[in-house]
């Protein structure tokens, strides 16, 4: 089986901000408040699930996390001074998660280590040491996930498309090293048919998902990605599984688009239905398999790109319906 980095990576941040947590309250800790406010920050952190693009991820997470607040007291009003007490140090996890920038973390260790004082009357001389290592520990076990990945035998070829702002097209390439009788024709020939051109999507979506991490840490949930797919999956439900183990998570498939010829997808119409429901993103390239007729059109809505050659026979028909249509559509 694959492994999810994206849900990996989530479950280090939600571990990294229990670890503080337990550190400031110590004895007062409450996983119960501690997993509310969690959960708000992990909606609006890594799936922007409340960003409305006319403010910052920071005062969108800040606004979350006092609805939270809110809530929080209001079903459990005794508890009303310590989930304040939480919402002050929670917001703190900002910088750690480097959506805030701040130059040395010491000095914002510092910082809560004074608040922590001034509000619980906590003061033990290891706390500051202790939160340094545990932050800086699982900020490199972060890295580490990411770049374990990495490899010089391949790497990703990400073009944008020309018509498309934010919008790239993804492929994965080869380093290996090939006898001298064998051409790169051949080679290439090889690589993208049949077993080899299915597994070796393992790779491009691994590849492809700490692309998308490193996005949504900078804070860019504008980009997409299409890419490639390989149609015989489609007959093999055990392979497939596995495959999209690696993309199977909200804030990934968001991001991603799987691409299919119309051919294809015609021959395979249920099972892409079922990825579909299951919260895949499909992008469709349309070949002289299509119709052109308002129920085709009309069911091209379904995808998040149409792939269209300027010059397929159909093009100038295609373009001739209304906007909604249009602005899904990629010209190549």
């Amino acid at each position: 089986m694959t492994i999810n980095i994206m849900s990996e990576y989530i479950e280090l941040t939600k571990k990294q901000i229990t670890a503080y947590l337990r550190l400031v309250f110590e004895d007062n800790y409450s996983k119960k408040y501690n997993d509310l406010y969690s959960e708000t920050y992990i909606n609006s952190r890594y799936y922007n699930f409340y960003n409305n693009n006319d403010t910052t991820i920071r005062r969108t997470i800040l606004e979350e996390l006092k609805k939270t607040q809110e809530y929080a007291i209001s079903s459990n009003f005794q508890d009303k001074e310590l989930i304040e007490q939480i919402y002050v140090f929670f917001c703190y996890v900002l910088y750690f998660d480097k959506v805030v920038y701040y130059k040395d973390l010491r000095s914002k260790i510092s910082q809560i280590a004074r608040l922590r004082r001034k509000i619980l009357n906590k003061e033990t001389w290891e706390f500051e040491e202790k939160l340094y290592k545990e932050i800086v520990g699982l900020n490199e076990e972060k890295e580490r996930l990411l770049t374990k990945f990495e490899t010089d035998k391949f790497f990703l070829k990400i073009t944008n498309y020309k018509d498309k702002q934010n919008v790239y097209r993804v492929n994965v390439k080869h380093q290996l090293k090939f006898p001298m009788e064998y051409s790169e024709m051949a080679i290439n020939k090889v690589f993208n048919m049949g077993i080899t051109n299915e597994d070796k999507l393992t790779i491009e979506y691994y590849l492809i998902v700490v692309q998308v991490i490193r996005d949504i840490v900078k804070q860019n949930f504008k980009k997409q990605y299409v890419v490639e797919f390989a149609e015989t999956l489609l007959k093999k439900p055990k392979k497939i599984k596995g495959l999209l183990n690696s993309i199977d998570n909200v804030a990934v498939q968001d991001k991603i688009s799987l691409k299919i010829r119309h051919e294809h997808f015609i021959e395979n119409k249920e099972k892409v239905y079922e990825l579909m429901r299951e919260g895949y993103r499909f992008s469709i390239i349309l070949d002289n398999s299509f119709e052109v007729n308002y129920k085709n059109m009309e069911n091209l809505k379904m995808f998040k790109f149409v792939i269209l050659n300027k010059d397929a026979k159909q093009y100038k028909e295609i373009m001739e319906f209304n906007d909604e249509v249009r602005n899904n559509i990629i010209e190549i």
